[in-house]
């Protein structure tokens, strides 16, 4: 890779870390929310999925509009809208409803940053070192995470929710900043534009079992990150710990274990440009089931048992994040890039936004006696059960590409 390559995959990873310091700072403090607000878990989740929901929506269009226009007026725009929606938040939400509609806003600023962002970086590197490049940026969206999951636990603890979400807000301002002086206008490809849900791109089998198991990744990665914080939290809880103290400590291990994993992202999609994408899907996804189905049942376990297994866990819920978007970048039609792109984020962010819903059903499910903190490894256990369950669909959807791919080499 070629030193300014290097410098500018360097600085576009930098705009995606700080466009996601948004991102998880309502799981940050979800906690603190539920109990002013009276939310069961249900309604919590519902607010998680508003921000995956509004996205799903939003990329459809901004996607499939990088092949029509600069994308680089895409990005921006984005970014700034994601900044203002984050810092409307603080100041308007009142209860679910109000914080449902607001995250739901925000998610149409990560609809034309994240997709978009990813379009730039596939068409600047070649395939010899494009799985590490994606990887790479694929692995900010980890980071910042990490970071704002870090920044809005501590400052809620030091500060009160409303201020750390406030200030986590103005990342995304600060990336648009920097974007407008490292991106250089990015024109469509030539050749006739694609069009909104192109069926040319379902047409494509290989890239649609790509796209599957997309899907099952994202199922259980945002479910994971939905409700692996709350789940430290209970159990700090139940030891004793305050509410807030619980909420901010388990915020900061969290974010130690999401940068852990975009590690792991990184390490996997260097390790999928030599023994290949399929194989590195598999094996993370196998990996991360397990340890979905298994840790919710270790709420009562030692608190360094937990956090160790939590770590683990997202070590391989995130080691085939690189290797899958890669993928689909390499099987499209690349007239059809942004179309594909789009229609990978629409589907894998339903599924994104389900999962938590249904995880926080399941926990109200086996909710018992009063209040909304679940504090029973028999509702913990069925509600990560459920995305383990569901990342397992991965595995059978790369069997599916493969013989997708055997038939058309024979045709």
């Amino acid at each position: 890779m070629r030193r300014q390559d290097a410098l500018w995959l360097g600085a576009v990873c930098l705009c995606e870390m700080a466009t996601m310091l948004v991102f998880l700072n309502y799981t940050a403090v979800l906690p603190i929310l539920q109990e002013e607000w009276g939310m069961r878990h249900g309604e919590a989740g519902l607010v998680f999925s508003a921000y995956q929901a509004c996205y799903l929506l939003a990329v459809l269009v901004l996607a499939t509009l990088t092949d029509r226009m600069d994308t680089r007026a895409i990005y921006l725009a984005s970014a700034g809208w994601a900044g203002l929606a984050g810092l409307a938040f603080p100041f308007l939400a009142q209860g679910f409803v109000s914080a449902a509609l607001l995250r739901a806003l925000a998610g149409i600023g990560l609809a034309g940053t994240y997709v978009p962002g990813m379009r730039l970086v596939a068409q600047r590197f070649s395939a010899a070192h494009r799985g590490v490049a994606i990887a790479c940026y694929a692995s900010a969206f980890g980071i910042g995470s990490a970071a704002s999951l870090f920044a809005t636990g501590q400052l809620a603890r030091l500060f009160g929710w409303r201020l750390a979400t406030g200030v986590t807000a103005l990342g995304p301002l600060l990336a648009a900043l920097v974007a407008a002086f490292v991106l250089a206008p990015a024109p469509p490809p030539p050749g006739p534009p694609s069009r909104l849900l192109d069926m040319r791109v379902v047409r494509n089998r290989p890239v649609v079992w790509m796209i599957a198991s997309y899907c099952a990744h994202n199922w259980e990665l945002f479910g994971m990150r939905a409700w692996l914080p709350p789940f430290l939290a209970a159990s700090l809880v139940r030891s004793g710990a305050g509410v807030v103290e619980a909420s901010s400590f388990a915020a900061g291990w969290m974010a130690v274990v999401l940068l852990i994993g975009s590690v792991s992202n990184v390490v996997g999609g260097w390790v999928s440009d030599r023994w290949g994408r399929v194989r590195v899907i598999v094996v993370s996804q196998l990996c991360s089931a397990g340890f979905s189905l298994a840790i919710g049942w270790l709420f009562h376990a030692p608190l360094w048992l937990v956090m160790t297994v939590a770590a683990l866990y997202n070590v391989f819920a995130t080691s085939d994040s690189g290797a899958l978007s890669t993928g689909v970048t390499e099987l499209a039609d690349p007239s059809l890039l942004g179309a594909t792109l789009a229609l990978q984020s629409c589907l894998g962010f339903l599924a994104a936004a389900v999962s938590p819903t249904v995880a926080g059903f399941v926990l109200d499910a086996w909710q018992r006696g009063g209040g909304t903190a679940a504090t029973s490894p028999w509702q913990w256990g069925p509600a990560f059960g459920v995305l383990g369950l569901g990342v397992l669909l991965g595995p059978l959807s790369m069997l599916a590409l493969r013989r997708a791919q055997a038939a058309t080499r024979q045709n």
